[in-house]
């Protein structure tokens, strides 16, 4: 390959960002697919950039470069063992971190349609958490997705789909590296582990407005290092789907993908090569947005009875009545015996209707502690929260 070429290329991964980043020499060595070797004189400077694995000498001066190890696998982040409730109550949106048992809001997004006349598109409007700051800080990013620890995050360009992959340092802000893809993504999900991506294909952008066969899903990459994506696995999207995204995810095990359908069972699990398989016990009974089996496998939380609002949750190893929340939703679990869940005290919202609500913490015996402050949820621009195992 030409160096002007190389050159080309690490100069539009740096135009991402406003300034030049430090580290110039490992950024372009970062930036690169699989580029031979080759060292290259910046002209009217001394700085080289240096890509690749095999290395051939070209400028004067002469001599051999070091061949540079390949990107690493991802590897496994410590989880924090810090279960200090955090809140935030003083504002409409978070401002500061919002956390309780294991689990922590790593990022929130709000969100619009753009485009009327029934078409358009809906675009996010991300923000993130700063682990040096304690606060969640706007990104200029498509779609993010952060991985298990809070230390990294993968992050796509729009407008969607992207041809790269960008690796996103929680605590610099920076991009440390790019993976750049064949078939364009539209959606990213770490492992449980944090040490593989699932990167969701697309053929035209997944945030259209839903409608009969509207979804371009190709296929997914399971990439496990930040040297390439890996191989591509074709999966058209679901043809009883009418969702024009359709990402796909991990088994709480990290063992199976699975592909969101628009009935039950809620999920189609394959092995990471394609292979349907068989849904691990309750895994197909709950949507990805809905909290799901407690750590400990046990209980599953589900809306009901009606009219509301309530979620029943049920030992599904005994198939005993656990409990029945006063809440809207289970979003997530912080621990084994406690939800973090969308909705309102009655004593304090009685008559404002359902849409007037706010991040929540439950335990099973119905005791409510608020965590945000209130939201309309029926509103543009309403606030969406990303939960992360800190």
């Amino acid at each position: 390959m030409k160096p002007e070429t190389i050159v080309k290329h690490a100069l539009e991964d740096w135009g991402a960002e406003a300034q030049v980043p430090a580290g110039l020499a490992d950024r372009a060595l970062g930036a690169r697919r699989r580029r031979p070797l080759i060292k290259i004189a910046l002209v009217g400077g001394t700085a080289a950039l240096l890509a690749g694995t095999a290395a051939v000498a070209l400028v004067s001066g002469g001599g051999t470069a070091r061949p540079r190890p390949s990107a690493p696998e991802f590897e496994r982040v410590a989880l924090s063992s810090d279960t200090t409730l955090r809140t935030d109550l003083g504002s409409a949106f978070p401002r500061r971190l919002v956390a309780a048992g294991h689990m922590a809001v790593s990022a929130y997004y709000t969100g619009q349609w753009v485009g009327g006349d029934g078409g358009g598109s809906f675009e996010r409007t991300w923000h993130l958490y700063n682990p040096s700051t304690g606060e969640y800080e706007n990104a200029p990013w498509a779609y993010i997705s952060v991985a298990p620890g809070m230390a990294r995050a993968a992050v796509l360009e729009g407008p969607l789909p992207a041809k790269r992959v960008g690796m996103f340092d929680m605590k610099t802000r920076k991009v440390v590296r790019w993976i750049r893809v064949d078939h364009a993504v539209g959606g990213a999900a770490w492992s449980p582990d944090g040490r593989r991506l699932l990167l969701t294909a697309y053929g035209k952008n997944p945030d259209t407005r839903p409608g009969p066969g509207t979804s371009s899903r190709t296929g997914y990459y399971v990439t496990d290092s930040a040297a390439g994506p890996g191989a591509f696995h074709p999966m058209p999207a679901g043809r009883d789907n009418p969702s024009s995204r359709q990402d796909l995810g991990w088994s709480r095990d990290g063992a199976l993908i699975w592909a969101p359908t628009a009935t039950l069972p809620t999920k189609v699990f394959y092995s990471l090569d394609g292979k349907k398989r068989p849904a691990p016990a309750h895994e197909a009974e709950y949507d990805d947005h809905e909290a799901g089996l407690s750590p400990n496998g046990a209980l599953l939380p589900k809306f009901g009875p009606k009219p509301g609002p309530a979620v029943t949750v049920t030992n599904v190893v005994t198939g005993k009545k656990a409990a029945v929340l006063p809440i809207e939703s289970a979003e997530a679990w912080a621990d084994d015996r406690t939800l973090f869940a969308i909705g309102c005290d009655p004593l304090k919202c009685k008559g404002l209707g359902e849409f007037r609500n706010r991040l929540l913490l439950v335990d099973l015996k119905g005791k409510i502690t608020p965590l945000t402050g209130y939201r309309r949820s029926d509103r543009a621009g309403s606030w969406n929260p990303v939960f992360t195992h800190r």
